[in-house]
Formats: structure tokens, C-alpha cells, sequence
């Protein structure tokens, strides 16, 4: 799409007609005045053997203090929310990490498992292979959501993972608007490729029929589905 000389895209979330772009990092970035996502075009996203090349590179593991304390935090805001209840619920909640990465078991796993849930991990590179089949008591998108390529098919994906009544805990870092996006660093990791606003969460949340029952404004968002 075109106007007036200028490359136009249509937003991959909510498909109405993004602004012009704004380069980031060397890659174009474009932003959405309906739902306020920043996105870069899928012909300057990496292949897929470049994106898997990327994520083998990532050092998580649990005797990284930090990298397990940032999950604890967001396992302890789903447990913290009405009729989740504590560790060693009975029957196991049955819990998604959904993007878990590489590991054997990927550390959100294992700390899940830890806390009594019937944890398993979903990644298209990874372990494509997780049964998705029936639907889980809380899926946890973590750092996950930047990395959708197909905007908003990637989203339901994740969401139809979800029982009625469960709860989707989405951790992405959210962005301050497009004039701030130029040296935001977390734009320059060439594998993040969408930027989300609470605005963005409130438009998953009505697309999807979802309610929002935590949204901290700067990185974790709770749906209740």
C-alpha cells in the first residue's frame, strides 16, 4: 500500500493502516494509530533458521538468579489472582509455557513443576511437539508475544490454549510510543519484531472476548478468559 509516495503497511494485529515508518536499528519500524502497536515488516524479519540460531545463543538456565527471580515474580502475580490458589493445588493445574525456548526442562517448567503444576513447554523451534490438544488452567507467554511474526493468528494461538476460566499471563516489555522507539534497546534484538502499549493489551482482551484483570504498564499483563 502507498500514499503519496510513502510505503504504507497494514498492522498485522488489528489490520487497520499503519503510519509511515520509522527506522529502527536499521529495520523500519511502523506504528498503529487504532491499537497502538509498533511493528516491523515481515521482509525485514530474520528466517527462521536465523531466529532459531539466535534463541540457541540465550543463556537461561536455573543458576541464573535473575532469570529465575523474573519468572517467580510473574508465577506469584497468577497464584496472587481469585480462585488460583497456591502451590500444590489438588488436582495439579495443568500449565502452558507457551514459547518456552530451548532446555530439558525449560526453567519456567521446572519451576512450575516445583510449585505442584502439571507443566509442559510449547515452541515452534524447540518443542513443537507439546500436546496442545486440550486446553490448560493458565498459559504464560513470557517474553514471547515480541516475537509473533504473524500478528494476530499468533496471539489466537495462544489464547485458544486457554480453558474457559484460565488465565493467559503475558510478560513483554511495553513501549512508550514510536517517537521513543529510535534508541529503545529493546528494539535492537533483530528477533523482536512487535512492541505492544496497554492500549494494545485492551484490544487483544475485547478482540478475543478476554478480560484484563492485571496490567502493570510496563511489562505483565493478565488475561481471564
Amino acid at each position: 500500500m502507498k500514499k503519496t509516495g510513502v510505503e504504507f503497511e497494514f498492522c498485522p494485529l488489528c489490520g487497520a493502516a499503519g503510519g509511515p515508518p520509522v527506522p529502527v536499528f536499521r529495520r523500519p519500524l511502523h506504528a498503529c494509530p487504532a491499537c497502538e502497536l509498533l511493528w516491523v515488516p515481515r521482509s525485514c524479519h530474520l528466517s527462521s533458521a536465523g531466529q532459531q540460531a539466535r534463541y540457541r545463543n540465550h543463556q537461561n538456565s536455573l543458576t541464573n538468579s535473575e532469570y529465575v527471580r523474573r519468572f517467580e515474580i510473574l508465577i506469584a502475580a497468577w497464584e496472587a489472582l481469585p480462585g488460583v490458589g497456591a502451590k500444590h493445588a489438588s488436582p495439579p493445574r495443568r500449565v502452558l509455557d507457551f514459547g518456552c525456548g530451548p532446555g530439558d526442562p525449560p526453567v519456567l517448567v521446572e519451576l512450575l513443576r516445583r510449585r505442584g503444576c502439571d507443566a509442559l513447554g510449547y515452541d515452534p523451534f524447540f518443542a513443537p511437539q507439546a500436546d496442545r490438544s486440550r486446553p490448560f488452567d493458565a498459559v504464560f507467554a513470557v517474553e514471547t508475544f515480541e516475537h509473533f511474526c504473524g500478528g494476530v493468528a499468533d496471539v489466537a494461538e495462544a489464547v485458544k490454549c486457554v480453558r474457559p476460566g484460565g488465565h493467559l499471563v503475558a510478560s513483554t516489555l511495553f513501549h512508550s510510543g514510536p517517537s521513543a522507539a529510535a534508541d529503545w534497546w529493546y528494539a535492537r534484538d533483530p528477533t523482536h519484531v512487535c512492541f505492544y502499549s496497554r492500549r494494545t493489551m485492551e484490544w487483544i482482551a475485547d478482540h478475543f472476548a478476554l478480560r484484563l484483570v492485571a496490567c502493570d504498564d510496563k511489562n505483565l499483563c493478565i488475561f481471564a478468559k
